[in-house]
């Protein structure tokens, strides 16, 4: 007993029972909701009689007995001295008869006369009609008897007798108790009182929250804690434990059908309503409201709702799936027609599927989960929105419908896994390739196909697109499916047209080509929200400024979306910006940071994933850590198994270069110079050969090169001299490269000038190292030594600033002496305070000066005049307090390297 909260009550009951002691007759009635401790101040009351002389007798109501004629009056009878009170009988109709009644009362009162008699009924809205008549006439006449009647009632409860709440209300001598719930500090002082581990004070709140309050449901839970592991922390009652059993029972206790309205109420959930309550349960909707008031009461609700999701558990554990299963159909079919959000409506049909329930009586089911997955997917909750996709197409009976959602749950769960994503797409293939696709379903087939990298296959529903439109134009013989146009087919009014694109997508009719373009693709990312229709445009706008001039604008657009997908809970598109990621910093020579990215976008995909996407991340791990000289990695990696598909996607593209790339590194010629070619090969059946992603004519050219097969690499550079592309940075940077290593020793000064001024503004400063290297020892070899070693040394900086370790190695033997002693250290050890001594113009000039740029050259990059440049180079000589060119530090190199970075 809680006896701090229940003291006002305990009080009038010792009261009431000390004034029947002393002559008067008193009429108790005990109000309170089940579980709030009714019995327990009548088990009060039996020890306070039984310690003096008082005559206790004493009945409980039954739901069990409520047919069975004056049962609690004979629980009564039997508790009296034998012989005492006469037995109770009814008349043929099966009720008493006034007599009978009369003689019941004055046998009361002569037991009264000698003794106090307490007389206590618990649960007396159980009681038979003919128990509660005989009930009445006490009440009505026992004014002075020297008697204690104590009953017990429930909240929000009608009696089988209206005309007995009648009568108590008329007596003047009935006093009323209410109990109410614990308060929270109750729980507290409860808790703290119970025999067993005391809970933190934190957790005694959370006791409240989860029992409403209620004395038995608090009870329960301490008794389930003192068994739980010591120092428990959180707290979690058992399935089927003593809560839900209390529970139960103060279901059982609160009135009939009270766990189907519990279960009903749990369905609902915020669409409550008692006339929706009453219609599910088969109630008039005032019924559904008592119920609900009185299951309030007890604490197991708050208003309509479950107060804690584990009370609402202890709940659903007692209901059968296949009830829960028709309660959310049911609910699913009153809600439809009223309008309601279709979220709500599918979430259950979605539940009752879960459960087993049967939904192919439900004609507009399948346009109601369709609708609902884009509401999911607008409001962040794409693994809801593949479930219910998925049940779409499982109700769908017709074709056509089947292959749609079957192409769109390709794109929705393209966000969450893309190798599930992708066997999505096999079955409205399957439809395609037997000739029964709809013409209007191609369009965006061919589109999905191109943004899932699948270009092969992409082409093949376009040369469909292509010959319905020919068909259609011609006046001749009609589509595959229906003859209509296709939307999307080339000549449709709005629609894109153009080839697939790059590396992930396809290749347009034109890529931005200047600043303005690549200005209106970053505020195209910048405006656009990221959508599974928006999501190939994106890709678009991020590949125009990786690959064509903007990669630092593009690193800081990856990041946004890569926050935004977090946001949109898409791991899937977080993989993807991530991998996009770190191929932009693997074009900025950021090598360290590049791994980083590459491996969160292989951490965000689901263990196990077939997905050809991998592929991408995964080839610039294998370029990147081939740069930095961690071969053994690589190798390990290379012996992991691939997609089936990886080959037949221009994800394999990358990772093709990345494997040849590797086997260069490593000198197994023969093998990368088929990985390029097989590279170059799908490239140009795909449509997709662009120099400026796939450079793959150069990495054969630079194999060939070195098997000395020179014919064979000087076409293949030639090729790619012929390639738009090749006006680039850095395509044109790479090229001149290695048309340099064919040309004469003057033509190849020139050729490598060219190509460390390209590759200067590309970003790119591994490539530039390495022309900067080739441009050292081609200066070396027309004997100009002075520049060679300051060209070498800046290639070497620029390497070991990146961590290209195997570049560095490959560039020491061309250091000069000095440059050999340092080069063991970091290259912050050569920073000196350049930064304080020179001005900003003052360093550019040295720096070029120090390059082996002449005076002239200088004045023409940066746009002065040659007095101009010999005035700073003058100014720098005497602050650095030096004489002539060659001494200008090392520094001064890398702080262009830096400055250089993009």
């Amino acid at each position: 007993m809680e006896f701090a909260e229940r003291e006002p009550e305990l009080r009038a009951l010792r009261t009431a029972l000390g004034e029947c002691r002393s002559g008067a007759a008193r009429i108790v009635l005990i109000e309170g909701a089940a579980g709030c401790g009714k019995s327990e101040l009548i088990d009060t009351l039996a020890e306070w009689t039984g310690e003096g002389d008082d005559l206790e007798l004493r009945a409980f109501g039954s739901p069990t007995e409520r047919e069975l004629p004056l049962g609690l009056m004979r629980q009564l009878t039997g508790d009296a001295p034998a012989g005492a009170l006469p037995e109770v009988s009814t008349a043929p109709d099966g009720q008493p008869q006034v007599s009978a009644m009369r003689e019941f009362q004055a046998a009361l009162e002569r037991l009264s006369a000698d003794t106090p008699l307490v007389i206590t009924v618990d649960d007396v809205h159980h009681a038979d009609s003919a128990s509660l008549r005989y009930l009445q006439h006490i009440v009505r006449h026992g004014r002075s008897t020297r008697m204690l009647l104590v009953l017990t009632t429930p909240l929000h409860q009608d009696g089988q007798d209206a005309s007995f709440g009648t009568e108590l209300l008329r007596s003047r001598n009935v006093r009323r108790l209410r109990l109410r719930r614990l308060s929270p500090e109750g729980c507290v002082r409860v808790a703290a009182g119970f025999q067993g581990p005391t809970p933190r004070e934190a957790l005694s709140g959370e006791l409240h929250a989860i029992s409403g309050g209620n004395p038995l449901l608090l009870r329960a839970l301490l008794e389930e804690y003192r068994s739980a592991p010591a120092g428990t922390d959180t707290f979690r009652p058992e399935q089927g434990g003593l809560f839900g059993q209390a529970v139960l029972t103060c279901l059982r206790h609160s009135g009939p059908h009270m766990l189907d309205l519990g279960a009903a109420l749990a369905v609902l959930g915020e669409a409550y309503t008692p006339e929706r309550a009453g219609r599910l349960l088969g109630v008039p909707a005032f019924a559904a409201a008592q119920s609900v008031a009185s299951l309030s009461a007890s604490g197991i609700l708050d208003g309509h709702r479950f107060p804690h999701p584990h009370t609402k558990t202890a709940v659903l554990d007692q209901v059968p799936a296949d009830v829960l299963a028709g309660l959310h159909l049911r609910t699913a079919e009153l809600l439809h027609p009223e309008g309601r959000s279709v979220t709500q409506v599918a979430g259950h049909l979605l539940a009752a599927a879960q459960l087993g329930g049967s939904l192919t009586g439900i004609p507009w089911a399948v346009d109601v989960l369709r609708e609902a997955t884009e509401d999911l997917l607008t409001h962040g909750d794409p693994a809801r929105a593949t479930e219910t996709l998925e049940l779409a197409h499982e109700l769908s009976r017709d074709e056509q419908q089947r292959a749609d959602i079957k192409t769109r749950l390709a794109a929705v769960t393209w966000r969450v896994n893309p190798g599930r994503a992708e066997k999505h797409l096999s079955a409205p293939l399957a439809v395609l390739r037997s000739g029964r696709l709809a013409a209007e379903r191609l369009a965006p087939l061919a589109e999905l196909l191109t943004s899932q990298g699948r270009i092969a296959e992409a082409a093949e529903v376009m040369s469909m697109i292509l010959t319905e439109t020919a068909a259609s134009d011609s006046g001749g013989q009609e589509g595959t499916a229906n003859g209509s146009r296709p939307a999307g087919a080339p000549g449709t009014p709005g629609v894109r047209t153009e080839h697939p694109r790059g590396p992930g997508g396809g290749r347009p009719a034109a890529e931005p080509e200047d600043s303005a373009e690549t200005n209106a693709a970053e505020r195209l990312l910048r405006t656009t929200v990221l959508t599974d229709g928006t999501l190939e445009p994106v890709m678009r706008a991020l590949r125009s400024l990786t690959y064509f001039g903007h990669p630092e604008r593009a690193a800081v657009c990856c990041r946004e979306l890569i926050t935004e997908a977090e946001r949109q809970k898409a791991p899937a598109w977080q993989a993807l910006f991530s991998s996009v990621l770190a191929a932009v910093l693997l074009r900025m020579s950021d090598l360290h940071a590049a791994e980083e990215y590459a491996r969160r976008s292989l951490d965000c995909l689901p263990e196990q994933s077939s997905s050809a996407f991998i592929g991408s991340p995964v080839a610039i791990l294998i370029r990147a850590r081939t740069l930095m000289g961690d071969h053994a990695s690589v190798a390990r990696q290379l012996h992991q198994p691939v997609a089936e598909t990886l080959f037949k996607s221009t994800h394999g593209l990358a990772y093709l270069r990345a494997r040849g790339l590797y086997l260069t590194a490593t000198h197994q010629l023969h093998a990368a110079l088929g990985d390029f070619m097989e590279a170059g090969r799908l490239a140009k059946s795909w449509g997709v050969d662009r120099p400026a992603m796939l450079p793959w004519r150069t990495d054969a050219a630079d194999v060939l090169f070195r098997l000395g097969e020179t014919q064979r690499a000087k076409a293949l550079v030639e090729q790619q001299f012929a390639d738009p592309d090749a006006r680039r940075p850095w395509v044109r940077g790479i090229s001149l490269r290695l048309r340099a290593v064919t040309s004469d020793p003057r033509q190849q000064l020139a050729l490598l000038n060219q190509s460390v001024d390209e590759l200067s503004r590309s970003g790119d400063r591994v490539e530039l190292a390495r022309s900067l290297a080739a441009l050292g020892r081609a200066l070396r070899a027309v004997a100009e030594p002075a520049r060679a070693d300051a060209v070498i040394r800046r290639a070497w900086n620029l390497a070991r600033e990146c961590g290209a370790e195997p570049l560095c190695e490959e560039i020491s033997p061309e250091l000069g002496p000095e440059d050999r002693m340092r080069r063991g250290g970091s290259p912050d050890e050569y920073r000196s305070d350049l930064d304080t001594k020179l001005s900003d113009s003052e360093r550019r000039v040295a720096t070029l000066a120090a390059s082996g740029y002449t005076n002239r050259e200088v004045s023409l990059k940066l746009h002065i005049t040659v007095s101009t440049v010999e005035q700073h180079l003058t100014r720098v000589y005497r602050k650095l307090n030096i004489t002539r060119r060659q001494d200008l530090p090392v520094d001064l190199h890398l702080a262009v390297s830096t400055a250089e970075r993009v």
